[in-house]
Parts: structure tokens; C-alpha cells; sequence
């Protein structure tokens, strides 16, 4: 198709007025067309493979396993590839802009990371730099005029509850040593067993993972509660049924990861989104509350007590553990999310303090490429969280650039929400902000691809949205909060 120079919304590198004739218009808005259906199958491929690389890769051979681990950075390197040329509006603008100015900024750790070893500097830019272009692919795949197929979008993502949860149940079921309850190098998941009964990790590599995505999908599930991808005449099933259906496979899935990340992220969506939603349409927002409530609570007590195995290894790990109550340890957990590294911090030299010692060292299989991350991995030190690993990595300074990033984007999607006028828009925005302002926060997106993808995928969204409704107030049929 060639390299794409404009985007069909008015913004676009060609001429405009009277140098512009018909021809070139037309030629213009086929080839934004075509840039945005291509787009948009690319999030459907990247999506689709961050579900099910997991079970690809106990399907594979290594060597063809590894392919499938870094497949989803080359359809991100194929976006930015296909985008570099496009002159963007608004919001996705700014985005690229700031996305921009921190590559620079992080020129000096990448220089230091190639002396201690090249290709971990490679695989360090790829952990921190890369996956925003996902963020900025969601609002030129769907672009004012492509409402529908955005619907349809999330809704693709709502329905993967469905074969996710299906193998997780079949987990739940199978013996420890089945091949599906192996890890993708083929070792047993015993030792993440709780009460009894293996956390799954589903169609995902390991249970963090199927966590990570079963918080991202709470939000755009709920797209399709304000935003339905049909209409007045479709089927009873799609309008009533469905919905219900999903969640339900949502509730089983959080629970039978038996991990608190899952559970805590998706009560923490809710409940913040619940609260943004409000705080835009009070009366509409406690209706539609107390409208779910009164079939959630009745469902998930009906769950309980026919499949309590679904529950067993969360109520497990959440009854505590010795003399510590689950209050405590979840909250030690999260003061030392934030605090432990400054045990440690202090003990470095000058120059690790400053700068770090290394990007991409505490990323999942840097070990593999890098001989000075093994040399480190191979010790058994692993920092784990997201602060500690940004201190270790890249010192006092990346720990400014990088939250400093990550605070800019949070409170450009706060902005984009809070300028909107339209309740179903800006319902539909309080979910997908919950997620960013929880992840942006707390998420470890410096570490796990995974996770970044899907946060970026909710700012993109957020973004996305900000146009639909933009575009709404252009043509006054905005429907007033």
C-alpha cells in the first residue's frame, strides 16, 4: 500500500484550498481509509497474540517459542513504521510529542547500557520506549467516523473472557503435572499452588500475566455497557445474555488466578471508575451502580456456593499467613512496592545511584541475550517491583523521567476526560482512566510488555474516545452530563 502521509480528519500533510483538486482528496481519504483498517488489524494481531502466546509457546518448539515471545515487538516496530510519516491531531499529537522528548531523555542510559553490553541497551529501549506507539494506533485505527468498528473492537476484547476463563476452569481441573499446567519451558506450577489448587495463568505465559489482562479487559468490557456494538433490533442474547455472561467469565477469572493482583486491580477499576462516573451524572451512574449490584452480588453468591474450587486458592492466600493478617500483608506489600529500595539504595556507588546500573536487567529473559544480565540474574538478585527496578536500572534519573512521563500522561487523560460532555463518553473514559491511573501509578510497565501494551491500549482508548465525543459536540448531538 506504500507509506501513508495523511490521516482522514482534516488533518493531513498535503495542500489544502484551492491547490487541492478532487482527485487528490479522494486519493487522500482512500489511503487514511485503508491506513485505519490496516491499523486496526494490527491491534486485533497484537491483542490476540498477548493472549494466547502463553499456550502457543507450550504448543511450540523453543526455538520457534521465542519467535512467538518477541512477535508482538515486531508488529509495534511494524506501526511505528507505517505511522512515522503521519502528521497527527489533538491529543496524539501531544502524545507523540512527549513519547519524542523522553526517547532523547533517555539517550544517555542507553549509551551507558551499550558499554556494560549492546544488546541489552537494544532490549532495555525496547522494555521502556516501544510499546507507546500501541497507545497512539488506537485513535488513527478508529478515527472519528469508525465508531462502530471501535464498539466492535472492545467487544472483541470483552469476549476473550471466554476462551481465557474456559482454560483456566480446565486448569482448575487438571492435575499439576498436565502439560497444560506447565510453564512454557515445560516445569511444573506447583509452587504457585494455594489451598490445594494450582493459580492458573489460563492462555498466558504465567498467572501475572492473566491478571494484567483480566484488569485491562474490566474496563473495556464496560464499554460495551455504555457503547453496545448493536443496535435496537438485535437479538435478546447480545443485548441481555451476553453481558451477563461476561460477567460471570470475568468473576471466575479473577478469582481463580488466586492472586490479588487480579481481584484488588479489578475491584480498584471499578470502584474508581464508579466514583469518575459519578462524580460527571451522579443519578445515572447510582442507577446503572445499583442495576448491576442487583444481579453481580445474587450471581456471586450462586458461583460460590455451586464451584467454591473456583475461589479456593484466593481464599487461601487471603486468609493470611502466620501472625500476619491479608490486611497486613497487602499492605506491606504495597509500602514496600514503594519504600524497600531505600534500604538498598543508599549501599551503591555515586555513579549507580545517578544512573543505574543497566536497563532491561530485571526484564523477564534479559538473562537469555545478555551476558552481563546473567551474570547479575544468576546470583538470584531481582529487584521484582516497579520503583526498586527503575532505581536499580537507571538511578535518580530515570526515576525522574520516567514517572515524570507516566504522571504527564495520567493527567492528560484526566484532562481529555474531564473535558467531556456526553455521559455515555465520559462513563465509558472514567473505567479506562481507572486502569491508567492504577498502572500509571503502580504498574510495573517498565518491566513487562504485557502490562505496558494493555495501559497503553486504555490511554489510546481514552484518547480514541475524547474524539468521538469531540466530534459529537462539532455536530451538536452531544447528550449533556
Amino acid at each position: 500500500m506504500g507509506r501513508h502521509r495523511s490521516i482522514a480528519d482534516g488533518y493531513d500533510n498535503e495542500p489544502t484550498g484551492p491547490i487541492m483538486n478532487r482527485q487528490q482528496t479522494i486519493r487522500i481519504n482512500k489511503q487514511s481509509a485503508q491506513l485505519s483498517i490496516l491499523l486496526e488489524r494490527l491491534l486485533y494481531a497484537i491483542v490476540s497474540l498477548l493472549v494466547f502466546e502463553g499456550l502457543i509457546r507450550k504448543l511450540v518448539p523453543a526455538a520457534m517459542g521465542m519467535v512467538v515471545f518477541f512477535l508482538k515487538d515486531i508488529l509495534c516496530l511494524y506501526a511505528i513504521y507505517l505511522t512515522s510519516p503521519i502528521k497527527l491531531p489533538g491529543l496524539s499529537a501531544w502524545l507523540r510529542s512527549c513519547w519524542t522528548g523522553l526517547i532523547i531523555l533517555y539517550i544517555p542510559l542507553l549509551v551507558y547500557t551499550a558499554f556494560l553490553d549492546l544488546p541489552l541497551s537494544l532490549f532495555g529501549a525496547k522494555q521502556y520506549l516501544l510499546y507507546a506507539i500501541a497507545g497512539l494506533i488506537v485513535p488513527l485505527a478508529f478515527p472519528s467516523e469508525r465508531v462502530e468498528q471501535f464498539k466492535r473492537f472492545a467487544s472483541f476484547f470483552a469476549l476473550l473472557l471466554i476462551p481465557t476463563t474456559i482454560v483456566s476452569i480446565l486448569q482448575n481441573a487438571l492435575p499439576d503435572t498436565h502439560w497444560l499446567n506447565l510453564t512454557v519451558g515445560g516445569t511444573p506450577m506447583t509452587e504457585f499452588s494455594a489451598g490445594g489448587y494450582l493459580r492458573v495463568s489460563s492462555t498466558f505465559s504465567f498467572t501475572g500475566q492473566y491478571s494484567w489482562f483480566l484488569n485491562a479487559v474490566c474496563a473495556f468490557m464496560i464499554i460495551g455497557f455504555f457503547l453496545p456494538p448493536y443496535d435496537g433490533n438485535s437479538s435478546y442474547f447480545l443485548k441481555t445474555v451476553m453481558p451477563v455472561l461476561l460477567g460471570i467469565t470475568l468473576t471466575v477469572g479473577v478469582f481463580i488466578t488466586g492472586g490479588r493482583t487480579a481481584v484488588l486491580g479489578n475491584a480498584g477499576c471499578i470502584l474508581i471508575g464508579f466514583i469518575l462516573s459519578s462524580w460527571k451524572s451522579p443519578s445515572a451512574s447510582i442507577r446503572k451502580g445499583l442495576l448491576a449490584g442487583f444481579f453481580v452480588i445474587p450471581a456471586f453468591w450462586l458461583l460460590h456456593e455451586i464451584k467454591p474450587e473456583f475461589f479456593a486458592a484466593y481464599e487461601a492466600r487471603s486468609s493470611g499467613h502466620g501472625d500476619a493478617s491479608h490486611e497486613d500483608e497487602i499492605q506491606e506489600r504495597i509500602l514496600g512496592s514503594f519504600l524497600n529500595w531505600t534500604e538498598w539504595y543508599g549501599d551503591q556507588d555515586v555513579a549507580s545511584m545517578l544512573i543505574g546500573n543497566g536497563l532491561g536487567v530485571m526484564s523477564n529473559g534479559s538473562d537469555r541475550i545478555s551476558t552481563y544480565a546473567n551474570s547479575i540474574r544468576s546470583t538470584g538478585f531481582w529487584t521484582e517491583g516497579d520503583i526498586p527496578s527503575t532505581a536499580w536500572e537507571g538511578g535518580i534519573y530515570l526515576m525522574i523521567i520516567w514517572y515524570g512521563f507516566r504522571l504527564m500522561v495520567v493527567l492528560y487523560c484526566f484532562r481529555a476526560w474531564q473535558s467531556m460532555k456526553d455521559y455515555k463518553y465520559s462513563a465509558v473514559a472514567s473505567f479506562l482512566l481507572a486502569n491508567v491511573v492504577i498502572n500509571g501509578i503502580m504498574g510495573n510497565i517498565g518491566m513487562q510488555p504485557p502490562l505496558a501494551i494493555w495501559w497503553w491500549l486504555s490511554v489510546g482508548a481514552i484518547i480514541t474516545i475524547h474524539g468521538f465525543e469531540k466530534g459529537r459536540v462539532n455536530t451538536g448531538q452531544v447528550r449533556a452530563v
